[in-house]
């Protein structure tokens, strides 16, 4: 893949990644055989840069068969120089390249440059910024073959002789802000994760060159702490309050040690004090801002303006429960507007919370729309103060918004959609007037930090520029799902990113789909050319389940970089580079079927393993399943069977890559071969219900030993289904989703075949 030269010393690529991994690019070896490597870090290096300097030792060791010396001189005994660096921080670039010489970057310029130092192979490596000079160390390694997966590193099989790349590189990025979501509200997610976990993970995001993460709190998490006029905050839960007990008898439990919860390792237990709770929760926050910043990775803390915990009820005016999980928060009653005194008060309080809490954060969002019925009668009133503040109506009118609302595809309705327009006229109305308060950014620690407005109403889109502070930025979500975004992509075009720096949401993985494995790649694909010819920053990933997404990560970070990116040749790449050229076909086969699945059911499989009680029992109805089911399960089913076609991997690496997708995918044909059963098992209870109505009783014992054999069948498939997954668990999102199996499927399948069998006795 050979790539065209950029303005202003940008030299052509030669070879592609692909390439490199499978040793058909040749590369610039020294003139004489390398046995000393010397890394060179200037003495004004920051601590970024060194740790930069430490990972290229790291890896160079690894790789060769050399000696590696590091420090603040340059070492004379070396064969060959790595300087790491840039002309601001380390002398011996300009030394090296001469003065004039290093090439015009952004601060996410990476510059990897060859040169002669006092007669000796040198290479230069470096960046715009320190961030910039670690991209750099992973991208040159990258191009020594090592592959970054989310779980961590794939070396190449051999260490080899000492070599520079082929080529030198300056690289800019397409997209400024490369997003990855943490936290988030299931137990199948982040939430749950330590910093433990965080840190090893951080670490593949930075070699990934990902460059923020978002650190989020929803009014009833552990993360955020209130005290407001004399109240404090009591509510310190994870997951909307649900617990997930860890049986001696569930599937998995060998991967929970001697816990007796899932929970967050970082937190005392649920049932500890929530001063407590929340004392570690914040505790929790600042380790996970300050690791990123440690690997040059911003943090924005997002929260929550308009509901709150269920204690500050009293300070809500006309407060109403907020009609969601566990309905732990409250919110203002019908009839009050957005420019409620007491509301404005406690809602900067928040702001004013979270900033001085996290004055470490980069930046901080908040979320714009709203539905309060209050607010969304109030439309018409907000939309004229919006205009005499802000000349709106020079730019678009309301009844050309509402219109274009009302056309607006959405899978909920055209009511909807100008129900949540409305609710957004009077949100951007609110937020604007608490960022012009002089009584909340003034009086917090950063009067000028940087604000992110998260999920405006497109039609909100035209007037954002005028409204917003110069300095905001825009986070939008046009649907959930990709393959919904695509059929609405037009609107990207009216984002205005010329003006307002601009982030697409991308989802990897919906939770109202849920547990099953989903691929996304090739949707994604469409709209990173979409976001490209818009205008628009970059991305922020959506998901909860993290382990099925290594290719479209790989493919989110090389398409960072490369306009010229495709999913194939990064799936390829990938599985090439793991697990050998024999399994790039059927490899490849899986992750289309996966990828055809994933398509379908974010159309017709929203909610099907949604992580809530009913997860499992809603499938308990006479109704037939339609016919999507089977389809689904033969999708899946197909994607095994290629994957089982893989010749044994040689490596490690690629035996757990390989078996990875075996586990998954026979979990998800087993879970549906299940659901299939527990609708089985209820036509059959149905019935026996209705025979024995009739006094029919050998057909009425007949039909409920059928439901209790098919209950049996459903309980046990659903065994082995978590089985399978548990047995390819790489992180604690996996073992929330085991927890959540457990709860929400195994136990009250176990509950349902007891019953039958009890009804069966009697």
């Amino acid at each position: 893949m050979a790539r065209s030269k950029h303005v202003s010393g940008v030299i052509v690529f030669v070879c592609s990644l692909a390439a490199a991994s499978s040793g058909q690019c040749v590369p610039v070896a020294p003139a004489a055989p390398v046995a000393k490597v010397g890394i060179q870090l200037g003495l004004r290096s920051n601590e970024l840069e060194r740790y930069a300097a430490d990972e290229l030792a790291r890896y160079v060791a690894r790789l060769f068969h050399v000696e590696v010396t590091r420090g603040g001189e340059l070492p004379g005994s070396a064969d060959v120089w790595l300087l790491v660096g840039s002309p601001a921080t380390n002398p011996a670039v300009v030394q090296t390249l001469g003065n004039g010489n290093w090439p015009q970057v952004s601060d996410q310029g990476i510059v990897l440059q060859q040169a002669k130092l006092e007669g000796k192979p040198a290479l230069v490596i470096g960046g715009g910024s320190p961030a910039a000079t670690l991209w750099a160390v992973y991208e040159l390694v990258e191009r020594w073959g090592v592959r970054y997966l989310l779980s961590g590193d794939v070396y190449p099989e051999k260490k080899r002789e000492f070599y520079f790349p082929a080529t030198d590189q300056v690289m800019e990025p397409v997209f400024r802000a490369r997003w990855f979501k943490t936290m988030g509200d299931f137990a199948m997610g982040m939430e749950g994760w330590g910093m433990a976990d965080y840190r090893p993970f951080l670490d593949q995001l930075a070699k990934l060159k990902f460059n923020r993460i978002r650190v989020g709190s929803s009014p009833s998490q552990p993360f955020l702490e209130l005290r407001i006029k004399g109240i404090q905050q009591q509510t310190a839960v994870l997951w909307y309050g649900y617990r997930y007990p860890i049986t001696d008898d569930m599937p998995g439990r060998k991967l929970f040690g001697n816990v007796a919860e899932f929970w967050n390792p970082d937190l005392p237990g649920p049932t500890a004090p929530s001063a407590e709770i929340l004392a570690a929760g914040k505790r929790h926050c600042h380790e996970l801002i300050a690791y990123a910043h440690g690997r040059g990775i911003e943090a924005s803390f997002v929260g929550s303006i308009t509901d709150f915990p269920k204690e500050f009820s009293p300070l809500v005016p006309e407060a109403q429960r907020v009609s969601q999980l566990g309905e732990l928060t409250v919110g203002p009653g019908s009839a009050v507007r957005p420019d409620n005194q007491a509301l404005s008060e406690l809602s900067g309080a928040v702001i004013r919370t979270i900033i001085d809490t996290y004055a470490e954060a980069d930046s901080y969002g908040f979320p714009l729309g709203t539905e309060w019925n209050g607010w969304v009668d109030a439309y018409e009133w907000a939309w004229q103060e919006l205009d005499k503040q802000y000349a709106v109506g020079e730019v678009t009118s309301l009844d050309d918004m509402l219109r274009k609302a009302s056309q607006r595809s959405y899978h909920q309705g055209s009511e909807h959609c100008q129900r949540e327009l409305k609710g957004g006229i009077a949100g951007l109305y609110f937020l604007a007037r608490l960022w012009s308060s002089p009584e909340v950014l003034p009086r917090s620690q950063k009067p000028d930090a940087r604000l992110i407005v998260y999920e405006p109403a497109e039609e909100l889109f035209p007037i954002l520029p005028r409204v917003l502070p110069a300095h905001a930025e825009l986070v939008i979500v046009l649907d959930y799902n990709p393959t919904r975004v695509l059929r609405k992509r037009s609107v990207l075009a009216t984002v205005p990113a010329q003006n307002l720096p601009t982030t697409l949401v991308l989802t990897l993985h919906d939770d109202s789909v849920g547990l099953l494995p989903l691929l996304t790649t090739n949707s994604l694909h469409q709209l990173v050319s979409d976001m490209h010819r818009c205008g628009l920053s970059g991305f922020c990933t959506r998901q909860w389940l993290i382990s099925d997404h290594d290719p479209s990560i790989a493919y989110l970070s090389r398409a960072a970089w490369d306009r010229g990116t495709t999913p194939q040749a990064v799936w390829a790449d990938q599985i090439r580079a793991v697990c050998g050229e024999a399994a790039v076909a059927p490899m490849l086969e899986a992750f289309r079927e996966i990828e055809s699945v994933t398509a379908a059911l974010e159309d017709h499989g929203m909610g099907l393993t949604f992580p809530w009680p009913g997860m499992m029992t809603q499938h308990w109805t006479p109704e037939p399943l339609t016919k999507t089911r089977p389809e689904d399960r033969a999708g899946y089913q197909r994607a095994l069977a290629a994957v089982q076609r893989v010749p044994p991997p040689t490596r490690l690496a690629g035996q757990a890559y390989v078996q990875y997708w075996i586990g998954r995918l026979e979990f998800a044909v087993q879970y549906l071969e299940a659901v299939q059963a527990v609708n089985n098992a209820a036509i059959a209870e149905q019935a026996a219900n209705t025979a024995k109505a009739k006094g029919q009783v050998q057909t009425y014992r007949t039909q409920l030993a059928e439901a209790a054999r098919l209950a049996d069948v459903a309980h046990t498939t659903v065994a082995q289904a978590i089985e399978s997954y548990a047995g390819v668990t790489r992180n604690r999102a996996d073992l929330g989703a085991i927890a959540i199996l457990a709860e929400y499927a195994y136990r009250p399948l176990m509950k349902k075949s007891s019953e039958l069998r009890d009804s069966l006795n009697q």
